[in-house]
């Protein structure tokens, strides 16, 4: 039996606010309009719905790039702060998935709209008081939410398997930009390096290496460099704050590596730091966690270098006199701070300065000594040389196992059959031997001329020749102490001693050692010829003795890695030289060599 239904009664004064919503900004930047095409099309519809109800529009909201899954939004939330002063007839919308995404919230914002008197009207579902439209507007919500939970489960799939594929998901961090690559038929999203901004990052991270700057300067330095983000349509571009630098020191997508969720794997994309510089700048920000990171009032080229001789450091601090002047000091820190017993006195500036001054006089290698040091290392290094392709194959191997263990890792981890504790460990493990690999990888394919130049760079410091320290000013001295030196205890005004870096603590010795040999071996001559045969020598081999005791060593026919006493010290020499890298190419070390 049909049932007859009275027709919707219209106030003579009706009006309407509508609601507009895009879910991101993809769809807003690809017309000419700024709006695209998506909120012209709705509001057209909505004017025609609230023509048809005999309503004019008084007011009405736009959402640009908001997600429908939370009630968050300004728009949406204007709208609501405002129905009690506009009381509107109906509240339009589109359809229902532009009001929310999530059926408890599509609930709560029409009760909250007939709180106040306005009815909600869609362009495309029918909404009405009756027992069967309040049943279609909760089961169109449930559709609605389920759709939007189905899309999240396959953004997810598509991000993990972008994920394992290497790719960046989100804004690229600064130094780098996101990007578009085609290939074949398609446009695939890519980050690449930021060609304004590449080369800064990598200055931030060179110079935090040295662990003469803390967070603060490192951000004036900066901001006076240049070093700002990118303007987005929300944000302007601005300098780098303290937590920005700290979180772009931590990040390890500058070394090629990928995150989500914790989990860790190689990245496509093309790294900008070197993992030997990263690892130096995770060390310095471990310790500053651990003892504080502050500015410093007052800076001098060797604070930080001086110890006392029982132990600690030695501050730099200017007093001023009774008579107005100011005087500066170096002095214990124990005794400053009142945490020992040190009674060293307070050490004037200009003393100090000149005994470093004569302790870096007495550590400079003659050319006769830089000469012999040079060959040794050659011979050692030409001999590697012979064996270094076999090391690089097998390093190679390594890395490709670890990514291999990595992405199974992580696999295992979305299946849920890993915790988040054994994820982190394992990460933790993998890293450190991939940083590892990384580095004897690196080693095994040193050019004998690369190793060459980087012991060229080092001996131009300690050069008796130039006498680089006596003619550098405050900054470079600064780079070339803690080039050469681990520590400087200051025990008296007169009296300077240096703990040498690993490097020089065995380049230098051995230098000299082989200088002195060379120095004999001159001095003594050639040996005078044999002019008779000799003991158990045919005539054919009559004064043409071979100087080998054995022609053919116990190797077999692999290249001897047996050496003579001078070419085995220079290999030993080349341990602290951070396997032919790192040790020879510290930032310290090649800015102090800028500094000649």
């Amino acid at each position: 039996m049909a049932v007859a239904t009275q027709p919707e009664v219209v106030p003579a004064s009706a009006t309407a606010v509508v609601y507009l919503r895009v879910s991101s900004q993809g769809q807003v930047n690809t017309a000419h309009d700024p709006e695209g095409y998506s909120i012209p099309a709705q509001r057209a519809a909505a004017l025609r719905h609230a023509d048809s109800l005999g309503a004019g529009v008084v007011a009405e909201f736009v959402e640009l790039g908001r997600s429908g899954t939370s009630t968050q939004r300004d728009a949406l939330q204007q709208l609501l702060s405002e129905l009690p002063k506009l009381k509107p007839t109906y509240v339009i919308i589109y359809d229902l998935s532009r009001l929310a995404r999530d059926d408890f919230d599509a609930l709560w914002l029409l009760s909250e709209i007939e709180k106040h008197g306005a009815k909600l009207e869609s362009t495309l579902e029918r909404i009405d008081d009756s027992p069967a439209g309040k049943l279609l507007y909760t089961v169109m919500a449930g559709v609605n939410a389920f759709r939007s939970r189905g899309d999240a489960v396959k953004v997810k799939s598509g991000l993990e398997r972008k994920f394992l594929a290497g790719g960046h998901m989100g804004p690229a961090p600064i130094g780098y930009l996101n990007a578009k690559e085609v290939l074949a038929d398609r446009e695939v999203a890519v980050v690449v390096s930021d060609p304004d901004r590449k080369e800064l990052v990598q200055m931030a991270f060179e110079l935090f290496a040295t662990g003469n700057y803390s967070i603060t300067q490192m951000v004036d330095i900066l901001e006076d460099a240049g070093l700002r983000y990118r303007a987005t349509p929300k944000k302007p571009s601005k300098p780098m704050n303290r937590s920005m630098v700290h979180r772009m020191l931590r990040d390890d997508f500058y070394i090629g590596i990928v995150t989500l969720k914790g989990a860790k794997r190689e990245g496509i994309h093309e790294p900008i730091i070197e993992r030997e510089i990263f690892e130096r700048v995770q060390n310095i920000l471990t310790a500053h966690r651990a003892s504080g990171d502050r500015s410093h009032k007052h800076s001098h080229y060797l604070k930080g270098s001086l110890y006392c001789p029982c132990g600690c450091r030695l501050g730099y601090g200017r007093h001023k006199g009774a008579s107005g002047g100011m005087y500066e000091y170096f002095s214990c820190l124990s005794r400053v701070r009142r945490r020992g017993s040190c009674q060293a006195p307070y050490i004037p500036v200009e003393a100090t300065e000149r005994a470093v001054e004569r302790m870096n006089s007495r550590v400079v290698l003659t050319k006769q000594e830089q000469e012999a040091i040079t060959q040794a290392v050659r011979d050692h290094a030409e001999a590697k040389a012979l064996v270094a392709k076999k090391e690089s194959d097998r390093h190679s191997r390594k890395l490709r196992e670890l990514n291999s263990q990595q992405q199974k890792l992580v696999q295992l981890h979305y299946q849920q059959a890993v915790s988040v504790e054994v994820l982190k460990a394992e990460q933790q493990r993998i890293e450190a031997e991939r940083s590892q690999a990384h580095r004897w990888s690196k080693a095994a394919v040193a050019d004998v001329e690369d190793v060459m130049a980087a012991l060229k760079i080092a001996l131009e410091l300690v050069d008796e020749g130039k006498l680089p320290y006596a003619a550098a000013n405050e900054f470079c001295r600064r780079l070339i102490n803690q080039a050469l030196y681990e520590k400087i205890v200051v025990e008296s005004t007169d009296d300077a001693e240096g703990e040498h870096t690993p490097l020089y603590a065995q380049l230098i010795p051995l230098a000299r050692d082989l200088g002195r040999q060379a120095a004999q071996d001159g001095r003594q001559g050639p040996e005078p010829a044999a002019s008779g045969p000799q003991n158990d020598a045919g005539p054919i081999f009559r004064g043409l003795r071979s100087y080998k005791d054995k022609l053919a060593e116990r190797e077999g026919f692999e290249p001897s890695m047996e050496f003579n006493p001078h070419t085995r010290l220079a290999g030993e020499c080349l341990q602290p030289l951070g396997h032919l890298s790192w040790g020879l190419r510290q930032p310290s070390l090649e800015l102090a060599r800028a500094c000649r």
